[in-house]
């Protein structure tokens, strides 16, 4: 309960331009690293300087407050009306939200798919391409990150929450998740985040990514735009567009306890389907490129809040027993074996002698003891 208290005191929200909130990203960080065996998670970490999806999880998020341009690249707008499949024709420069996916995998197994020109003052590592990687397949599951141009992705459709106004897209970016968390912090905080709860899902998907590759992101693009087009848009409980329902009450949509608890359960699937998916992701480049070969550290210095990113995943290592420095190689296979075993054979050594010299002043104490009865009697 205190570690939760910690995290609950220590994790600040980021602004609405997230998807999700931080909070969301982190749920998805978590079933992601459930999914991941052991070598691939010591191999993440080992590239992130110690840290693992759910610290790196809103990372590009900072990167957008120095360069604003960026957040560009967590949208898929698309044109109003058409909800049968994604369209990617809208993405000026490749700056857009699949396209980015594409770049940053393409780049990570050395296989140029899209290119982005990022101009001056920023080169990133392969380091940064993961964390881009794993914050836009989280982007890529809440669905009005590829909502409609008109109405700007649910921005000017207001509708009421819990005696609260917001966008649409506010609802759905970060209101959802805070409501989870105040109404059932002992769910939100007690391991529902793992892979096992859409196992169906990861299996499926884990089949279709080995014959489909790469072309999975507009297939998991299409899905999200579907779901915002019947669920998000459109009111699931009476079948009509939420647009409408707002007019007919003056301008606001009202989110009554059923609506909230049908798209509760829609978004934990999908804070669930895409932890699993960026696994799978973050598994095939790791099939394809030795980790050794990929290129740890930063190339975006200054970002406003990573110095406290960094002393939370410090103090958590510590916590779990290990000494966390940033950039620092963790010593693994034999030669920790060896640490280990000296480490052991020292302890066990001084314990011994311990015992022994212990055992040695008590046989003298008691033979003293016996002594001095001994010289009593005697008198």
């Amino acid at each position: 309960m205190l570690a939760v208290a910690l995290r609950l005191a220590l994790w600040a929200l980021l602004p609405a331009v997230l998807a999700w909130d931080k909070d969301g990203h982190e749920a998805i960080g978590m079933t992601t690293m459930s999914a991941l065996q052991n070598g691939p998670t010591a191999q993440v970490k080992r590239l992130m300087g110690g840290k693992d999806a759910v610290d790196v999880a809103a990372w590009a998020h900072k990167v957008n407050k120095k360069y604003p341009w960026t957040t560009q690249l967590h949208f898929q707008r698309q044109p109003g009306g058409k909800c049968k499949e994604v369209d990617l024709s809208h993405c000026p420069d490749n700056k857009c939200l699949v396209k980015a996916m594409k770049h940053f995998y393409g780049r990570l197994v050395g296989k140029p798919l899209e290119k982005i020109d990022w101009g001056v003052g920023i080169k990133l590592t392969d380091a940064d391409c993961l964390k881009y990687l794993i914050n836009l397949v989280g982007d890529l599951h809440q669905p009005l990150h590829l909502g409609f141009d008109d109405g700007d992705m649910g921005r000017n459709i207001t509708v009421s929450f819990r005696g609260r106004t917001m966008s649409l897209y506010d609802l759905w970016d970060k209101e959802l998740t805070q409501a989870v968390m105040k109404d059932s912090p002992g769910f939100w905080w007690g391991g529902w985040t793992h892979v096992q709860r859409t196992r169906t899902e990861y299996e499926k998907d884990s089949a279709r990514w080995k014959t489909d590759g790469v072309a999975m992101f507009e297939q998991w693009a299409t899905e999200s735009l579907q779901f915002a087009c019947e669920y998000v848009y459109r009111n699931p409980i009476s079948g009509l567009r939420i647009d409408e329902e707002a007019q007919q009450h003056g301008g606001v949509f009202k989110i009554d306890d059923q609506l909230f608890e049908a798209w509760k359960r829609e978004m934990l699937s999908k804070i669930l389907v895409a932890g699993a998916r960026t696994a799978i992701v973050v598994n095939s480049i790791l099939a394809q490129r030795e980790a050794g070969t990929l290129h740890s550290g930063s190339g975006v210095s200054e970002l406003e809040g990573e110095e406290d990113d960094t002393a939370k995943a410090i103090t958590a290592a510590r916590r779990n027993g290990h000494r966390h420095v940033p950039g620092h190689e963790h010593v693994e296979g034999l030669v920790a074996f060896g640490t280990n075993a000296v480490i052991f054979a020292s302890v066990f050594f001084i314990f011994i002698y311990t015992q022994r010299q212990w055992q040695g002043h008590a046989v003298t104490d008691a033979a003293q003891k016996a002594k001095v009865q001994g010289t009593g009697k005697k008198t």
